[in-house]
Order: C-alpha cells, then structure tokens, then sequence
C-alpha cells in the first residue's frame, strides 16, 4: 500500500458501485455468484465445542453463549449476506459495534462506500470507513469494523472478487485498452436486439407511380409514421407501372456465431461455477455434468473453510472470552450442513451384536464405553456425564447386571 494510498484512502481498481450494477443487471452474472453463495451458506449451519470444558458463566456454557449470539444477531442471515459479498466483490465489512465483545452484527453495502473512503494501517486492518449515502452516519471508525477480504493479490488490503475481473480493463499494449467484458457482452446484446427488431420485420419498398417529387416526399413521411417496425423505402417508378407494396429480404452477416459464442464463454469462464453452461447449453451428458459440478465444489470448499475460520476467530471467541469464558479451551466450532442425526440402522445392528457380546464376557465393555461407541457410531445424542439415557442403552446395562448377579 502506497503512502497516498494511506493518506488519501484506498479504493478498489473497479469499483464497487460498477461491480453492484453489474451483478443487478447481467443475469448471468448475478445467477452464477447467488448459485455460489448458496451453496457456501445456503445449507446453514451449526455450533460444536470442546464438551471436556465444563467452565460456565451464568450457568451457561460457551456453545449455548454463542447459539444465543447467533440468534441475537440472525448470523445465518448474515452469513448468505457476507458470502455472496465473497464471491462477487472479494470483501465484506461487519459493522460490530466494539470488536472486543461483537454487540451488533451488520453487513455494511459496498456500494454506498465512498470513492477512497476506505484507510487501512501499516497491518491491513481498515481504520476508518466513509460511507457516500443520505444518511446521518458517515463515517465507521476501524474499532466497530472487520474486514474479510478474499483473495487478497495485490499489495492492497482488498481482495479480489470475480466481478472484478469481469469489469475490469484491459492493457493489450501500444497504448490501447481492450473494454471490460461486461461491456463487451452488453453491446453484443444490444446489436443482437438491434438487428432482430430491423430485420426481423418486414422491410419494404413502395412503388408508387405518377408522384411528383413533393408529393413523393409528403407520403414517404406519412407512410414512416406507421407504428410497426422495419424499413420503408418510397419510389418514383416510371409512368405506367403498377402501384404496389415489396417485401425486401436484406442479405445478413453471417458466420458471427463463433466470435459471439467464444466471447460469451470467456464471460461464464470468469464467473468460476458451470451453473450458466449446464442450464443454457444443450447436448450436456450426465458424467460431464457432474464433473464440471465437481469442479464448482472445490470453489465452494474452499469459500466455506475461508469463512469458517473468519467467524470463529472473529465472532465466537470474542463472544466466549466477554463473557469470562477461554476461547482456546472452549473451542466453538462453525460446521456447514446439519448435525448428523440418530442412525436407527446401525444403532439396531450394534445393540444386538453388544448383547451377543456380553454373553460371552459381562464385562468386557463398562457404561462410558458403550455411551461412547453409541454416541461415535450410532449418533445417540448422548454427554459423557448425562444421567439419563436411551431405554435402548439402559436395556444393555440391565443385562450386563443380571449377568453379573448370575456369576456370583
């Protein structure tokens, strides 16, 4: 980061007023970054911790702090908010209030950030942030702000979304600029439209003899005023001919398809998922498919495990440690997905096979074992201390109870 860049505030290449225009008005564009997002956050979520930590505060552990936390401030909301952030532009600021203690969790819009109303310190941490709206608050300081940027490339703090490259300029040399993409694929839009509403109505030539050149004039503005679409060309021919209306069919460019179609590509390659091609190109197999899904998986693991480890570290443990907890022994977890739930078929196969097994040998597994094989296995929602259990797991330790009292 440059020393005017410090001073004057940073901003990105392109920015992020053209980026949010682009991602509201391409609907390719805006369908490939909500198709990544939502498969980054659209499952939602759930919360896990270190169950050996017994520590509370008012009588409270630090998972249930944090699923309160998350409720308060409606984090899965946030989460689909600050991942399409990720994917489109490479950043997102939450506005928090005191990053110390997390008292409000909100998604501040990068398009109403001012031009450089952005200032980072010598660490890439935001200093303070300008906002250009019709709003009292103009101005956030860094100590209620985290930044998330992705795909940081450069030596500025900002990361790098695929909207960037898709608005971007090009340098190709000798002093000429090839336009950004998104500008390139809009004119080519707006040709197509064009040619289709010339072309694809009727053109036509009206012959009509015996008019005197004013008179000519007069009806070939009276005829343009037809409310239809088309070319009309008006002629003079020559004295005795017959008066009548042709349809003129114009000879058309061809062999464009090609240039149209590598251009188009070029766009939904920089989009970085294949939702576009699968939905609007035909003759896709099954196994093509799946691999190009395949391809888009990979993106959106490594999305989940940057934004992962982006709310663990700055959400829940400022949230643990305000309230007198130790983050680094309390150890909440963000996982993606549902927690995995009971799992009737392999609880059924491993009861049976424990009672086989303690009828050869009562005491070869004791009470915490078996909670753990249930609970690791079987998915039995079981605490290592819990007093009550499944009648299924009781069932098991009267049996092993009755063989005891046998033996004796």
């Amino acid at each position: 980061m440059s020393s005017t860049e410090k001073v004057m505030g940073v901003s990105p290449e392109v920015s992020f007023k053209t980026m949010t225009k682009v991602y509201l008005a391409d609907l390719a564009a805006r369908a490939s970054i909500d198709f990544l997002a939502d498969q980054v956050a659209g499952q939602g979520f759930y919360t896990t911790f270190n169950e050996n930590y017994r520590e509370k505060s008012e009588g409270k552990t630090a998972k249930e702090i944090v699923d309160e936390f998350c409720e308060r401030v409606g984090l899965d909301e946030r989460l689909q908010e600050t991942s399409r952030y990720l994917v489109g532009w490479g950043n997102v600021f939450w506005w928090v209030g005191n990053k110390r203690r997390i008292d409000f969790l909100r998604t501040v819009p990068l398009e109403v950030i001012k031009d450089r109303g952005l200032k980072f310190n010598d660490d890439g941490e935001v200093t303070v942030l300008q906002l250009d709206w019709d709003r009292d608050l103009k101005e956030i300081p860094g100590q209620e702000l985290i930044h998330l940027g992705y795909n940081v490339m450069t030596s500025s703090p900002l990361g790098v979304g695929v909207l960037h490259s898709l608005c971007a300029p090009l340098d190709i040399g000798d002093g000429e600029t090839r336009e950004p993409f998104y500008q390139i694929k809009g004119k080519i839009h707006s040709g197509m439209a064009d040619t289709i509403y010339t072309f694809g109505s009727p053109n036509e030539l009206w012959s009509l003899p015996g008019l005197s050149k004013d008179k000519m004039a007069e009806v070939r503005a009276e005829i343009n005023k037809i409310g239809r679409r088309g070319s009309r060309f008006v002629h003079n021919p020559p004295a005795g001919s017959e008066a009548k209306v042709t349809t003129i069919v114009a000879e058309r460019m061809r062999g464009m398809e090609l240039y149209v179609e590598t251009l188009n590509d070029e766009f939904l390659l920089g989009l970085e998922t294949p939702l576009a091609k699968l939905v609007t190109t035909r003759g896709f197999t099954e196994a093509s498919a799946n691999a190009a899904l395949e391809i888009g998986e990979r993106r959106v693991t490594a999305l989940q495990r940057f934004l992962k480890r982006c709310v663990e570290r700055y959400l829940f443990d400022p949230v643990v440690a305000a309230a007198g907890l130790d983050p680094a022994h309390a150890q909440v977890r963000l996982n993606w997905g549902m927690p995995e739930s009971l799992d009737y078929e392999k609880l059924s196969q491993i009861l049976g096979q424990i009672t086989e097994l303690l009828k050869v040998n009562p005491s070869v597994i004791g009470s915490q074992e078996l909670r753990k094989i249930l609970r690791d296995v079987a998915k039995l929602p079981l605490e290592e201390a819990e007093p009550e259990v499944p009648s299924q797991v009781l069932k098991v330790e009267k049996q092993l109870e009755e063989k005891n009292r046998e033996q004796r």
